[in-house]
């Protein structure tokens, strides 16, 4: 069976948190004013709201492998919502002849249909009449399958039964909120934030705050943060929300959490330096259950400490379910997340133990543990079925995210199709996992973000000011898409983040990046600049007329990762590039190598100045009268930014001669 929960990322012990601190901190308070009186939410007739699996946090799609699998769901409640069913698109393995789909809620059958034989075949299947339990829809899906005449199901490993495009139909008309508790709904597809034209800098930390708060505590859904310009006596909100969506208005002044009554309910979050942190800790945090008003003050919230353990375990890296079942070869994978060890790690070793079915005296075989096509270990399989192994996951495999397969692969006599037993593989969760802190970041450049950022970073604008805060705001919100650890950012003086020692998010949409920054590419007149690993690497290219640009650069700078938003003062290159890797929210998770590029007309490109260096090594010559640095640039990497801007800069001459 396999389970799948939706539980929006909180701040894990922070109510204990509070209680801990009271001798050094003040106790948590919360002023709470009754709500005021306003006209009542307009209705409208309820309707059917398809919202896909992926932002309801449950993933793209659901697998049932084998003859007969069950997957299990809990759907949250939404204000006014209802789960009524269940669609999607059927992927089928080879020769089925037929087979049966159906949802149960606490034992009682909800519905039963035919799967559809036709290849991407669209499905419907009720939830209606599921068990509520809390604010939460527990149902399950059970699969039954048959294949033709002759057809071994065996013969269906690596091909199940999947149902792709996968989404949860709510029938109902949203219910808008009226206080501070129930403002942020258990999903959320957009977030609005309005902020002053001029904004202080108060004003924009709470911005930076909030962002990236709301974006760590809806982790596994996609949500989309706008933040939107406020003019002086202008009255917001400038349009309706849409469904699931939440408008914010942040100011500077008395601290107060209000929600305006009426049809279009805005928060309205304000406080001073101290208070205005204060008032978002809350309103993200699980302790805004407590404010039951439609007015609220939050005097004292402590910060939620972060450390970085230096050992864990695979259960506290979201690895909890460690168990597979099948005929044959059994297959476990989980994910090693740098993000949630907390820093970029080295040395990193996996207590791998656990048990499996005692093989038949007719079989025997062994456990392989790959990293994807490399295997890093194996030992044979005992009689008593049990393992207790440590692993080490070599330094060039390891990732921000990297998958571990552990299989056990049996081997000998077989009795024939039906007649083989299946083998059950479980791994105990409680397996601990170790790693030491690794500098600079391994991997490098933007693959060692958010980890390289965490927990505190600290935020440079060049220009402080509405745009520029914008622009943190996004490079804030596509890194803390990577993991529901909260980045924690620190709006500070430009000059102060150049020269701090701390991790830092720089944004400089008019070049002039100080030069105690070295940035992987650079322009400086007509010529540019590429750098690779060292000082050594370094190649000049002259362009004319001068290449304008937009990039999205992280380095290492000796003690600390530096993540530099800039251009050729040209903002615009910069801002296509900001509001391109926002659009999709999968784009975070291809943020890699050190720069990501974009000029002319052309999508945003990631580019390495190191690629291919490595088979230059190789091959390079110590007697060359050209430095080794200088051979490895221009044979590595820089043949791959001249064919990247080779075609802006022939193109660009094009454009004008129309």
């Amino acid at each position: 069976m396999t389970s799948s929960s939706l539980a929006p990322r909180r701040w894990s012990g922070l109510l204990a948190t509070t209680l801990a601190l009271t001798l050094t901190a003040p106790p948590m308070i919360v002023a709470i004013a009754p709500a005021p009186l306003g006209l009542p939410t307009a209705a409208a007739a309820p309707a059917d709201h398809p919202i896909p699996l992926q932002s309801l946090g449950l993933g793209r799609t659901l697998q049932f492998p084998g003859r007969e699998h069950e997957v299990s769901l809990t759907l949250p409640l939404l204000p006014g919502l209802v789960p009524v069913a269940l669609t999607g698109t059927v992927q089928l393995p080879p020769a089925l002849a037929h087979g049966t789909l159906e949802t149960r809620s606490d034992q009682r059958l909800l519905e039963r249909i035919g799967v559809p034989t036709d290849p991407r075949a669209p499905i419907r299947i009720s939830l209606a009449g599921a068990r509520v339990e809390g604010n939460a829809v527990s149902v399950t899906l059970a699969s039954s399958l048959l294949p033709e005449a002759g057809i071994c199901p065996d013969d269906w490993t690596g091909q199940p039964f999947t149902l792709s495009d996968a989404a949860v139909v709510y029938f109902g008309e949203e219910r808008q909120p009226t206080t501070v508790a129930e403002f942020l709904p258990p999903v959320l597809e957009r977030l609005t934030m309005y902020l002053p034209s001029n904004p202080s800098g108060i004003e924009s930390a709470a911005v930076l705050a909030l962002s990236t708060a709301a974006t760590a505590r809806y982790a596994n859904q996609p949500v989309a943060v706008d933040i939107r310009r406020l003019d002086s006596g202008a009255t917001p909100p400038d349009h309706p929300p849409a469904f699931l969506e939440r408008q914010v208005v942040i100011r500077e002044g008395d601290p107060e959490l209000r929600v305006t009554p009426g049809p279009d309910p805005v928060l309205m979050i304000s406080g001073d330096k101290d208070s205005l942190p204060t008032q978002i800790r809350l309103i993200t945090s699980d302790l805004a259950r407590a404010a039951m008003a439609g007015s609220a003050t939050a005097l004292g919230v402590p910060v939620a400490p972060q450390l970085a353990p230096e050992s864990t375990t695979l259960a506290a890296l979201g690895q909890s379910r460690l168990s597979a079942t099948a005929i044959g070869s059994v297959r476990i994978e989980f994910a090693i997340d740098m993000t949630r060890l907390g820093r970029p790690s080295k040395n990193v070793r996996i207590h791998l133990r656990g048990n499996h079915t005692p093989l038949p005296e007719t079989l025997n075989g062994q456990v392989a543990v790959t990293v994807g096509d490399r295997q890093i270990a194996a030992w044979p399989v005992q009689l008593s079925g049990r393992f207790d192994e440590w692993v080490t996951i070599p330094a060039e495999l390891l990732t921000r995210f990297t998958t571990v397969a552990v299989t056990l692969q049996p081997a000998g006599l077989t009795h024939g199709c039906g007649l083989e037993q299946p083998i059950t593989l479980t791994i105990d969760p409680d397996g601990e996992v170790r790693g030491e802190l690794a500098k600079p970041p391994v991997p490098g450049g933007l693959s060692a973000v958010p980890q390289a950022l965490l927990p505190d970073v600290q935020v440079g604008l060049q220009t402080p000011g509405f745009a520029d805060t914008v622009r943190a705001a996004q490079i804030l919100v596509a890194v803390q898409r990577l993991t529901a650890v909260p980045l924690r950012p620190e709006l500070v003086s430009f000059d102060t983040a150049v020269h701090s020692q701390q991790p830092a998010v720089l944004v400089a949409p008019n070049g002039e990046v100080p030069q105690s920054i070295t940035l992987p590419l650079e322009r400086s007149g007509d010529t540019l600049i590429v750098y690779g690993d060292d000082a050594d690497l370094e190649t000049r290219i002259d362009l004319r007329p001068p290449l304008q640009f937009g990039s999205l650069q992280a380095t290492w700078t000796g003690k600390r990762t530096v993540v530099v938003g800039t251009s050729t003062q040209a903002p615009d290159h910069l801002d296509r590039l900001l509001n391109w890797l926002l659009a999709d929210p999968d784009r975070s998770f291809r943020l890699s190598g050190p720069v990501l590029l974009q000029a002319g007309d052309r999508e945003p490109e990631f580019f390495d100045p190191a690629a291919g260096i490595a088979a230059q090594v190789a091959a390079g010559k110590s007697d060359s009268p050209i430095p080794l640095g200088r051979r490895l640039a221009l044979g590595g990497g820089v043949a791959l930014i001249v064919g990247l801007l080779a075609a802006v800069v022939i193109l660009l001459p094009r454009r004008r001669s129309r």
